[in-house]
């Protein structure tokens, strides 16, 4: 953000401290306050909204590693599928091995089903 220009006027070398008849006016004084607690409340509206889109930025990225981890399981299930097929010969622990993968992701789908988004 670029450094803000002063707009107060420069004082006068006199020294003096005179209140200019604007600074005593009801109406004036009126204007300012309630220019400062709209400031006030713009800046709490800002900080609000970094804070949550902060919050919302570390949840997405606690997700996105989450994702990344099932990603990593899901490829590596697919690797050992294929190297048994490749493979060409059955035993029980093959079958074992597929029952259990292809009903953990039957279950993960069911998850997905239930998780609000």
């Amino acid at each position: 953000m670029p450094a803000r220009r002063s707009t107060a006027k420069p004082s006068t070398s006199s020294g003096s401290t005179e209140t200019s008849p604007q600074t005593e006016d009801p109406n004036y004084k009126l204007k300012r306050k309630k220019n400062n607690e709209a400031v006030q409340r713009t800046r709490e509206k800002t900080k609000k909204t970094a804070e949550e889109r902060k919050l919302r930025i570390d949840n997405l990225k606690n997700e996105n590693l989450k994702l990344r981890a099932k990603i990593d399981s899901e490829k590596q299930h697919i690797k050992t599928l294929r190297e048994m097929i490749v493979q060409g010969k059955k035993n029980e622990e093959q079958d074992r091995l597929i029952d259990e993968i292809l009903n953990k992701s039957t279950d993960d789908e069911d998850d997905e089903d239930i998780k609000p988004k």
